[in-house]
């Protein structure tokens, strides 16, 4: 009875995977950008990220050259942020912040950009290259944007930031403490 019953489910499941699918890749296939854009907008909306972010990509060569190429690329970034995949994520938001210099999203941009770094950098006892690079585009984006909403989550993200490179210089320190190296800690 169990047995069945976790058949059927699993079913169920791969109907509604696979039936999710065909849709995007219908429409894909279908070569009519604006209808492209306009469910990638409503996937958007209703927060679905993977699936608007597909049909972003998709349509993204269509529109290459518009005033509608900013857009797309900055909503496919911020879907790719928004689906925790941070690095395919800070290399979109590095070429919008590039590319659109002059955009109305830029200030979005630059600040996502600076806040995928953040929660890419590790823990103290481990490499602090990211928190050095997140420590850069949070400074750059404070001194570009001093009066923005978001500066005072900024300066907080600063200053644990920094503190997590004090530590890390501290756990360096005890390690040649604890072996001996006096001179080194």
């Amino acid at each position: 009875m169990k047995q069945t019953f976790l058949y059927a489910v699993c079913g169920v499941i791969l109907i509604t995977a696979f039936s999710g699918c065909a849709g995007i890749n219908a429409l894909l296939k279908s070569g009519q950008p604006d209808l492209i854009y306009s469910k990638a907008l409503e996937y958007y909306q209703k927060e679905k990220w993977s699936r608007a972010s597909t049909l972003f990509e998709g349509v993204q060569h269509f529109y290459s050259g518009t005033p509608r190429e900013d857009s797309i690329s900055f909503f496919n970034a911020r879907c790719k942020y928004k689906n925790r995949d941070y690095d395919t994520a800070a290399t979109l938001l590095d070429d919008f912040r590039r590319k659109f210099g002059r955009s109305a999203f830029i200030e979005d941009a630059e600040g996502m950009y600076a806040l995928c770094f953040y929660y890419l950098s590790p823990g103290p006892s481990r490499d602090q290259t990211m928190t050095g690079q997140a420590l850069i585009a949070i400074n750059e984006f404070m001194s570009r944007y001093p009066h923005s909403e978001q500066i005072e989550n900024f300066k907080t993200i600063n200053t644990e930031l920094t503190q997590r490179l004090h530590d890390k210089a501290y756990l360096n320190a005890y390690t040649y403490y604890k072996i001996g190296r006096y001179k080194s800690a």
